[in-house]
Parts: C-alpha cells; sequence; structure tokens
C-alpha cells in the first residue's frame, strides 16, 4: 500500500496520474473488474477526510473526529489537494506519451529553448521515436532528433554527477549535521505547535460556554460554526506534530536513500523506471535540460546538493597533491 511519504513532502508525484501509476504498482491496491485503479478512486483518496484518518459528516454532525484506521495520506497532503482542485484547471484525459519519453517536458531545443515534443514516427516496417522542435521561425523548426540519441546525451550528463569518495564521505558528514540541526528545528517548532492548541482549546471553552448563555439562534449558528473552525485548525496542527516529528531509526533510513541517490544517481536514470527517472530530474537538476541538435547537450543547471558537491570537487582537484591530505571543510 502506498505511504504518505511516498505522496507527499518530496514533490515526486505532482498529478493525480503519477499518483494512479503509484497505486497500480502495489498489487494489493483494489482494481476494478479490468484490473485497473479507476481515476475515480484516486480523486476520492485525495478529497475524502476519511483517507487522512477522520471522520466528517453533516448528518450526524461530525467535524473532523479521529478516525481509528491508519491513514493513507496525511492532512497536509489532503489540503494540497484541495487547493489544487480550486486553483488548477483539470487537463483533458490523453494517452500517455510521456511513458514513452521520460525527457518529455524536460529537454528544451538548444536553438529557442522551448520544450521539444516527442512522438511517434512512422517508418517503412516500424515506428520510431523522436523529439523535434515545433517552434516556427526557430532554425531547428521541424527537425527531429532520435529519442536514444537525445536521452544518451543526458544520461552521459547524469554520469557527471557521481561525486567522488571524498566528496561522498563529506556529503555524508554534511548530512548528519544538516539533521541535528533540523531536530533542533522540530523541536522549537513543536513547542510553538503545542502552544497554538491550547490556544485553541480555550477559545473553544470560552465559545461552548457563550452557547449555553446565548439564545438567539443566530448567534448560536456563528458560535457553533467558529468552533468547527477552530476544531479542524486543532487537528492540522496535531497533524503537523505527527506527521513532521522525526521517528526513531529515521535518520538512518533518510540518510540510506538519499546518499544512494547522491553516490550515484545514474543508477536511477539507467533503470528505465519512468517514475524513478522523473524523480531525477526533479531532484538533480533547477531547470530544463537544453539540446541542440547538431552541437549536443549544453550544461544544465543543477540543485544545491549536487552544485555544492561539484564546487567542492572542483577545489579538491585543483588543491590537488600540493595540500596533502587537507580535508575540505563543510
Amino acid at each position: 500500500m502506498a505511504h504518505d511519504s511516498e505522496l507527499s513532502g518530496s514533490g515526486r508525484f505532482q498529478t493525480q496520474a503519477e499518483v494512479k501509476r503509484l497505486f497500480e504498482s502495489h498489487p494489493d491496491f483494489p482494481r476494478n473488474k479490468h484490473g485497473e485503479v479507476n481515476q475515480q478512486r484516486v480523486t476520492d483518496i485525495l478529497n475524502q477526510p476519511l483517507y487522512a484518518g477522520y471522520i466528517c459528516s453533516e448528518n450526524y454532525g461530525l467535524n473532523w473526529l479521529k478516525g481509528q484506521h491508519e491513514p493513507l495520506i496525511s492532512l497536509e497532503t489532503f489540503d494540497k489537494a484541495q487547493k489544487r482542485q480550486k486553483n488548477a484547471a483539470v487537463a483533458p484525459a490523453r494517452k500517455n506519451i510521456g511513458e514513452d519519453f521520460a525527457l518529455r517536458g524536460f529537454v528544451t531545443c538548444g536553438e529557442c529553448n522551448v520544450p521539444l515534443r516527442s512522438s511517434w514516427s512512422k517508418g517503412k516496417n516500424k515506428h520510431y521515436p523522436y523529439y523535434l522542435c515545433q517552434t516556427k521561425g526557430c532554425a531547428s523548426y521541424g527537425k527531429s532528433i532520435p529519442r536514444d540519441k537525445l536521452e544518451n546525451a543526458f544520461g552521459e550528463v547524469v554520469k557527471t554527477l557521481e561525486p567522488s569518495p571524498t566528496m561522498f564521505a563529506l556529503a555524508k558528514t554534511m548530512f548528519h549535521a544538516a539533521w541535528d540541526g533540523r531536530s533542533e528545528q522540530i523541536k522549537d517548532a513543536k513547542a510553538s505547535v503545542q502552544r497554538q492548541i491550547t490556544e485553541a482549546e480555550k477559545q473553544i471553552d470560552s465559545l461552548l460556554s457563550r452557547i449555553i448563555n446565548a439564545t438567539n439562534d443566530s448567534v448560536i449558528g456563528a458560535y457553533e460554526e467558529k468552533i468547527a473552525r477552530l476544531e479542524k485548525t486543532k487537528v492540522r496542527l496535531q497533524d503537523s506534530m505527527i506527521h513532521h516529528a522525526p521517528k526513531q531509526g529515521r535518520l538512518e533510513e533518510m540518510l540510506e536513500h538519499s546518499l544512494q541517490f547522491l553516490a550515484n544517481p545514474w543508477k536511477l536514470w539507467d533503470s528505465g523506471n519512468i517514475t524513478l527517472r522523473k524523480a531525477l530530474l526533479r531532484l538533480a537538476f533547477v531547470d530544463r535540460f537544453a539540446y541542440h541538435r547538431i552541437e549536443g547537450a549544453r550544461t544544465p543547471e543543477l540543485s544545491i546538493p549536487f552544485k555544492a558537491l561539484r564546487v567542492l570537487q572542483y577545489r579538491e582537484k585543483c588543491n590537488g597533491a600540493g595540500e596533502g591530505t587537507r580535508t575540505p571543510t563543510p
């Protein structure tokens, strides 16, 4: 079953289609008679408070009552889903050609810097995958680039991200230091949240006292609405304390995954798994990857961890033997 850590926090899944594919990757997830996960099921999970671990019912007057079942998503994820549905337009359903083109939407034309289109072109005996520029006026307009040629070039860029053993050891030290700092921040944040919960409970008690003494139905209704809002605020605060607090053993688990990624991001790309490849694009790069059909790959903009490692590795190379066994300071 998909856990909340897979759905939120890292930004790994940004569309319902990606969440749907995640659910389908778990054999025990409920399917329809065709062996598929209904899109409506995904929508329900991201829109029903029940899946976030809470029970709401206007008929029975239940407002964010904590359930006894294990939630599939956090309340934070639930709120994000509601906000996205209100503010973002829903794209019409279409064939997911992105499964065939890992760099679709990420690679741009080296001439005009507009994202390249991707498609299958029919040849004499079979179909061939291509990326191509469709920007009128561009020198590369209508010029096709074989998918394998472009994606292999990107793979060579990914290979350069692997740090040296010295830099990898330094990264591990930096991760431990960052975790210690983050733990202190979480303690302070937890204390602040607890104060907010206490304040919300005081306001609820005060409003309940006013309801007992009130005789006007409209006034009572206003008090009840405010209590409902405070109850939801209280639930959100409690939920944030549960999901954001570090669990015992979490450090080793998080470090293991993070360091595996930093040590050899090429493994994610070489796996051929579309979900892992998309994750690599989001985690290792902050901007799109430009490719010129003649000159080849442009130097991409790296995310902060890889950029920092590259700078430190460059310094290590420049210092060389002249610095002896001196270890760079994070």
